[in-house]
């Protein structure tokens, strides 16, 4: 995974911080997704569908299947025309995928319908549907076409799985939702000693037992008992990032665990150096704690 941290220094005291780095990472990848997507539909079906949808029907209903070659020649454009919709189809459930819809386009064949009453002229000639000087020629390079355009489809298919992943991976999920933070990251009155010092996490205040959700997805690395974090639990999501679970009553993972997004993995407590039922939660950069708010969308605080 590549996901870009911005430093917590540069945004701290500016309304930038909103935009987190999921939203960033995601944005970034959509408008790319969405991009390569569009000009994929976009391409085949300029250079496919009006030859087959239209032209290459008119061609087949021309044809003497009596004739030698007309049979494997309509057979050749069907198959073609088969591609083409499969081809339609999966675009169109990749375009779902990533939350937009393929451009709609005219027919590449045709130019704009005259408009009744305006001046228009020109020679009267035949309408042509294919797309070299004869229907024979223009197989082969719709055929080549089509197999450019089913390679485009796999890259597409590619980025979108690799981009699902690295969201499944990315903490950006609150551990308990709707619930009161208690205590932010960084300097703050300590609890017991009622002097300054650093926090290294958010507090998440909830009643006993409340279910803990997992942020991101990942493995299991801690679970159990932590020192002044009590009883604990920490996840490996891969690129150096970590989360931390403590002071929960009950854990209910064990290390080497694989865990999904939002799946429960503990229950809130006031184990380890607490002064009452809540959760600690940190994320870890390569060891450090980070600033959770630059992971977790600005509308969980």
């Amino acid at each position: 995974m590549a996901i870009v941290i911005v430093s917590a220094s540069t945004l701290a005291s500016s309304r930038m911080r909103t935009l987190t780095m999921r939203a960033l990472a995601v944005a970034a990848g959509a408008l790319a997704l969405v991009g390569l997507l569009g000009g994929f539909v976009l391409g085949f079906q300029l250079g496919g569908a009006s030859h087959v949808d239209d032209g290459w029907a008119r061609v087949i209903a021309n044809l003497d299947p009596a004739q030698p070659g007309s049979q494997t020649l309509i057979h050749e454009i069907g198959s073609l025309s088969g591609r083409l919709i499969r081809l339609e189809a999966a675009a169109d459930r990749l375009a779902a995928r990533i939350g937009t819809t393929p451009p709609a386009t005219a027919d590449a064949a045709d130019s704009p319908a005259t408009v009744a009453g305006q001046p228009a002229g020109g020679p009267l000639l035949e309408p042509q549907f294919g797309a070299g000087s004869g229907t024979g020629a223009s197989l082969p390079g719709l055929d080549r076409s089509l197999d450019h355009a089913e390679a485009t489809l796999d890259k597409v298919a590619s980025m979108v799985a690799r981009r699902d992943l690295d969201q499944m991976a990315f903490p950006s999920r609150a551990p308990i939702p709707g619930v009161m933070i208690s205590s932010g990251f960084g300097r703050r009155i300590d609890p017991f000693t009622r002097h300054l010092a650093r926090h290294a996490g958010i507090d998440y205040v909830a009643p006993f037992g409340t279910p803990i959700l997992a942020s991101a997805g990942g493995r299991v690395r801690r679970a159990g008992p932590y020192g002044a974090f009590g009883r604990t639990v920490e996840i490996d999501h891969g690129d150096g990032l970590v989360t931390r679970y403590g002071h929960t009553s009950r854990i209910l993972v064990r290390v080497g665990d694989i865990v999904l997004p939002g799946q429960p993995i503990a229950m809130v407590g006031s184990t380890g150096r607490s002064t009452g039922a809540h959760l600690h939660f940190e994320i870890l950069r390569d060891g450090t704690p980070v600033q959770p708010r630059l992971y977790i969308g600005s509308d969980e605080f």
